[in-house]
C-alpha cells in the first residue's frame, strides 16, 4: 500500500493576500473554491498543475 497526501491545509486571515503569495512564490493557481452558503468560510484549493496534490487555504469568518 502506498500512502499519499491529497492536500495540505493552512488557515489564513487574508485570503486574497495568501492566494497572491502562493501564486508568486510557488507558481500555484486556484483550481477549486467552496464557499459556505452562510458566508462562514471559504476554501480555496491551489495546484501546480503537474501533480494531484493541492494546497487548501481556509478562510474562517470568525477567526481573528
Amino acid at each position: 500500500m502506498e500512502f499519499r497526501f491529497a492536500h495540505n491545509n493552512f488557515n489564513v486571515l487574508d485570503l486574497e493576500k495568501s492566494i497572491k503569495f502562493y501564486e508568486e512564490a510557488l507558481g500555484l493557481k486556484e483550481v477549486r473554491r467552496k464557499e459556505a452558503a452562510d458566508g462562514s468560510f471559504i476554501l480555496v484549493y491551489m495546484s501546480d498543475g503537474k501533480t494531484t496534490h493541492t494546497l487548501e487555504l481556509t478562510w474562517l469568518r470568525d477567526r481573528k
